[in-house]
């Protein structure tokens, strides 16, 4: 079975990428955190997919078999069935939470509902597959388990004396789920939020480690997890623009690993001011602004100066393949017409080359409620009157995921932090 490697992007707004930063962030991210993805959100989730692999096997159902995503959905459908009587929310709650309390509830019920096996890749599977394969838990292709995957399946098989097989054959056997003796005590030994044994720990433990050998340079990032403190920074406007730095400081003297952490930092300062350019195009083409118009003062001039400036900042460096051709055509442009036009073709481009219209169309708007306005005309009357903060806040506004959070789950469930 071959899953496809993909990551979903975040929306700003109701934009769904348009201005196709999905790849070039992906390959700025990935010198820094490549097992991740934004659907990346506990390690919990991997040992149960190992777990989901091991048992299937035993039952002669390998990935391909055409029917095993299904019967991964199944299992899925029963772990996340405890996940929500024991209060954690996990990937596709809303489908498991309308039947999580009735009377009783047996698979054969459950498999003539049609809508919890609809989308198939949008679940356990799908989001944690080639993650799994990054981290040598799967095979790759996520045609089946390593050895360490093998040992993590069994590490999250068995707490506290329980053994999730044992669940596992009488809800295939359509055992009634909801009258299975101390149902609790599964909920509570195996939603997403239980504390993992000390297997599963030293696994994970094993795990990173075997990560950090094959590239030292991003070692430091999980032999030295980044405190408390310095996330923090990341949380709110008025402290992120200490963030990038924090994190240099905390990781000074690992220079290829800083240098990769600024990349990030300025692939965000880039990106979020043609962003905001790009929004700006499209809210002073609608109706009801273009009748009353925008007051801009001196910040097209500005926002022009800051963008070039970003863009000759994230040039690539003399032994780096160039990833992203917009910040050489960026950095040459000192006119603000010039500059939003060259956002606008490379907008009109990239949804062309997908097949996906163009939101704006020379003057016109051609893709209805892409952006907020009024809240953007908030926000862009604020930087027209305060040009000195265009940049930090238009980083805020436009911030992204670069997984750092992430990492500190991992290594918390593993006990490393």
């Amino acid at each position: 079975m071959k899953f496809t490697d993909y990551v979903v992007t975040e929306t700003t707004g109701n934009s769904v990428d348009p201005l196709g930063y999905l790849k070039p962030s992906g390959v700025v991210s990935s010198k820094v955190f490549r097992q991740f993805t934004v659907l990346s959100n506990h390690p919990a989730y991997q040992g149960f997919l190992a777990f989901v692999f091991s048992y299937l096997a035993g039952r002669s159902i390998t990935p391909s078999k055409r029917d095993f995503a299904k019967r991964v959905r199944d299992l899925e459908i029963l772990w996340g069935l405890l996940n929500v009587r024991a209060g954690d929310s996990v990937v596709n709650v809303t489908k498991f939470e309308p039947i999580a309390n009735f009377d009783s509830l047996r698979l054969s019920q459950v498999r003539t509902r049609s809508a919890l096996y609809a989308r198939l890749n949008y679940g356990v599977l799908g989001h944690y597959a080639s993650p799994s394969a990054l981290w040598k838990i799967l095979e790759q292709g996520a045609t089946g388990l390593t050895s360490q995957g093998v040992e993590l399946a069994t590490a999250w098989r068995y707490r506290q004396g329980s053994d999730f097989a044992h669940l596992a054959d009488q809800w295939l056997n359509d055992c009634d789920l909801f009258a299975i003796d101390d149902l609790e005590t599964w909920q509570t030994r195996y939603r997403l939020s239980a504390e993992p044994e000390k297997p599963e720990k030293k696994i994970w433990q094993s795990l990173i480690e075997d990560f950090c050998t094959k590239d030292p340079v991003i070692a430091p990032l999980w032999q030295k997890p980044v405190p408390q403190e310095i996330l923090a920074l990341s949380t709110a406007e008025d402290t992120y623009p200490l963030f990038f730095p924090a994190l240099q400081t905390h990781y000074a003297g690992s220079h290829e690993l800083c240098r990769r952490i600024e990349r990030c930092n300025r692939f965000e300062r880039l990106s979020g001011l043609v962003q905001f350019v790009f929004e700006w195009e499209y809210v002073r083409r609608l109706d009801e602004i273009r009748l009353k118009g925008l007051t801009q003062g001196n910040l097209p001039a500005v926002v022009t100066s800051e963008i070039a400036i970003a863009a000759t900042n994230l040039l690539p460096e003399p032994d780096e393949k160039e990833f992203w051709y917009l910040p050489a055509t960026l950095s040459a442009i000192s006119d603000h017409e010039t500059m939003a036009e060259a956002i606008l073709a490379h907008h009109t481009r990239h949804q062309r080359s997908k097949g996906a219209s163009p939101f704006i169309s020379g003057d016109t708007i051609a893709v209805q409620e892409r952006v907020r306005a009024m809240e953007f005309v908030n926000f862009f009357d604020k930087m027209v009157s305060d040009t000195a903060k265009l940049v930090d806040a238009v980083q805020w506004r436009y911030h992204r995921n670069w997984h750092f959070g992430r990492a500190h789950e991992w290594q918390r469930y593993a006990g490393v932090a």
